[in-house]
């Protein structure tokens, strides 16, 4: 809900896999799920089309421990989701009412275990001082994604109807490092005053080379009037086919600056996807990759401060903005998007919890019409819910007097 920030970003009862080094800010044991809805209209050339996605966000667990200075989370999440279904019909010139089908489904998961650690720390009396954490994540990527290719001859023709069907299977462990330094813009002179702080960090998603097996298979079949398809013949298998994917290096770096009300964060993202490898036996990228960069910016306010307060007043409001140089290039046009978001974290329980109902929305648009290019309109509304346990109850603490 704040354009996707997570370098610079820190919250104490809520887990940001981006940055490992936010982990050691965790001060309550934290469970969160989120569900997104996603609906796009498709422009080209005149003509427009409508989809509509729903999908997980993820699980996470956070726990902070010993003495505040460590912090671990794990959870799972999707990393990249496959999903269309295009139906085109040919020319004139062509044989009349031949129709071409193109789908595709999957993606790709990455479950994580993560710690984050603070290696130093120096506070006086009224909480001035600074504090350099680090954290590191171990995960595991996994997924098939399935692409199918087929067309469709009229009866009568002597034609057997076509279908090409690829499956390509992910898996291997990932890692990514990060590191956080908060330090004071304006100290505090009296328990009463208000100061104002600065957090700094930078995130780095490893280089990583990723197992990956595909399978290809090649046939004709017929379709009944009630549109169920026999196979005929097959003309080609190949199953099993190993190899090899390369990811590239990711890099984020990002800036906060905020108080005990308001926060304010502005981060960069980039990933030069022209060195993705991929060493798999008969697979060529379907498109030219590019250097992909991301510039975030988002702010959010508590007018309650830390605690106390109506149930407005102790409700957080979000917004961010981002801009995405993409990493697909198509007809020699590198595809663009911007968005904006918002949302609310109302309260729940009332104050004798930190959970909280997040609610949210994203408006953007990506790509372009010009030169008979897809261009996507879409919102999407986020729902997720954030678990902690009573005030007075301190989980995975171990107890000093029973």
């Amino acid at each position: 809900m704040m354009g996707g920030l997570g370098v610079a970003v820190v919250d104490p009862v809520s887990v940001t896999y981006t940055n490992p080094a936010s982990y050691a800010f965790l001060q309550r044991t934290t469970f969160e799920q989120g569900l997104v809805v996603r609906s796009s209209k498709y422009s080209s050339s005149g003509t427009e089309s409508n989809g509509r996605q729903v999908g997980l966000l993820g699980l996470t667990l956070g726990v902070p421990f010993g003495n505040g200075k460590w912090g671990m989370a794990l959870g799972l999440a999707p990393m990249s989701t496959v999903g269309y279904n295009i139906s085109t019909t040919s020319q004139p010139s062509d044989v009349a009412g031949v129709r071409y089908q193109y789908t595709g489904d999957g993606g790709l998961n990455r479950a994580f275990l993560g710690m984050g650690r603070t290696l130093l720390e120096k506070r006086d009396s009224l909480y001035n001082g600074h504090r350099l954490s680090v954290g590191a994540n171990l995960g595991y990527v996994f997924g098939r994604i399935e692409e199918s290719r087929k067309v469709y001859y009229p009866s009568g023709l002597g034609y057997y109807n076509s279908s090409i069907f690829s499956s390509l299977v992910v898996r291997d462990p990932v890692a990514n490092l990060g590191i956080q330094f908060q330090g004071d813009l304006r100290k505090r002179r009296t328990s009463d005053d208000r100061a104002t702080h600065f957090l700094v960090g930078a995130a780095f998603e490893l280089p990583a080379n990723l197992s990956a097996q595909r399978t290809d298979l090649v046939n004709t079949f017929a379709q009944s009037s009630s549109g169920v398809e026999f196979p005929i013949d097959t003309s080609f298998i190949a199953i099993g086919s190993k190899g090899s994917v390369g990811l590239p290096l990711g890099i984020g770096l990002g800036l906060t600056v905020f108080n005990l009300h308001w926060t304010v964060s502005a981060e960069v993202k980039q990933r030069d996807w022209r060195k993705l490898t991929v060493s798999v036996e008969d697979y060529t990228l379907p498109s030219q990759l590019a250097s992909s960069t991301s510039y975030m910016l988002g702010a959010s306010f508590r007018p309650a401060g830390e605690r106390g307060g109506t149930f407005w007043e102790r409700t957080t409001y979000r917004a961010g903005a981002r801009f995405n140089d993409d990493y697909l290039v198509v007809d020699g046009h590198q595809l663009q998007e911007i968005g904006m978001s918002f949302g609310l974290s109302l309260p729940v329980m009332g104050s004798i919890t930190r959970s909280r109902l997040n609610l949210g929305a994203e408006l953007g648009e990506r790509g372009t019409t010009s030169d008979g290019l897809l261009r996507e309109r879409y919102a999407a509304w986020f729902i997720g819910l954030t678990i902690t346990p009573d005030i007075r109850e301190n989980w995975f603490k171990k107890r000093r007097i029973e």
